[in-house]
């Protein structure tokens, strides 16, 4: 059995025991994404709370942790007759989204906002 030993080169680095951190939190990212309904700057601030500040500079920006956590949730799926999901049909307050659908479109209602002077 032959040892070979190799001699450091110049771009040999010392470990970055900041990066540990780093590491960490893109874990914990992707942990509670796949298994949290939250909204995604809601996941990012809840985790950087707990960052220490000296693992900051090595951190991504904020627009790559929220698609991080974007890629991490599962898709949606449609229902067992290919329809949308109730989450895909209503909006967030419960009011009808879909006017029409059908296996080959989908029509949805106009949802401008309306604003009325008192």
């Amino acid at each position: 059995m032959q040892i070979l030993i190799k001699e450091p080169s110049e771009h040999s680095h010392v470990p970055n025991p900041d990066r540990l951190h780093v590491i960490r939190l893109k874990n914990e990212i992707k942990q509670h994404a796949a298994s949290s309904e939250e909204g995604p700057s809601t996941i990012l601030l809840d985790v950087l709370r707990i960052t220490p500040l000296s693992a900051t500079p090595g951190l991504s920006t904020n627009d790559a942790w929220l698609q991080l956590i974007r890629r991490e949730r599962p898709a949606i799926r449609l229902d067992p007759e290919g329809g949308l999901p109730l989450i895909l049909r209503q909006t967030d307050r419960g009011e009808k989204l879909v006017l029409y659908e059908d296996n080959s479109m989908v029509i949805f209602r106009d949802m401008q906002c309306r604003f009325t002077e008192h």
